[in-house]
């Protein structure tokens, strides 16, 4: 009869035992899924156009466009850099500067068409504190040669 007690002891402890870490492991569980749950939020650069063509233009023309964005994320937006493909394009941007979500902004970007005649075609990239880390904006220009 003893040892049949001990058995029910033992049994009975053996069930509180694996009862409590099942509801160990449980909230363990529960905790990793909320964690996995909370997505990080990021800035999110919007373009009103990501490509611009500046048609036919005379090689020395300097020629300007604005690349209009908006900040459609949920953090503030930070526009790191932002470097031309080569020296005859150079684009001017807020850096650095906080733009709240919903906020607008501009980037200028001059091409100096000196010494470049024919088909240009040429790369802004844009670096951010989004997702992607930024975005490439696109130029073209057909430049007319000097008469020599």
């Amino acid at each position: 009869m003893k040892s049949y007690r001990h058995f029910i002891i033992f049994l009975f402890s053996s069930l509180i035992l694996i009862s409590c870490n099942k509801s160990a492991s449980s909230k363990i569980k529960s905790d990793n899924q909320n964690k996995t749950q909370v997505q990080q939020s990021y800035a999110e650069i919007t373009f009103d156009r990501i490509f611009h063509d500046f048609g036919t233009i005379k090689e020395g023309e300097i020629a300007k466009t604005v690349f209009s964005f908006t900040n459609t994320g949920e953090n503030d937006l930070y526009i790191v850099d932002a470097i031309g493909s080569c020296g005859c394009t150079v684009p001017k941007y807020p850096k650095n500067i906080a733009i709240k979500p919903g906020e607008s902004g501009e980037i200028e970007v001059n091409f100096d068409s000196n010494g470049r005649p024919s088909l240009q075609q040429k790369m802004v990239k844009v670096s951010a504190n989004t997702l992607s880390g930024g975005d490439l904006l696109r130029i073209q220009a057909f430049v007319e040669p000097k008469n020599n």
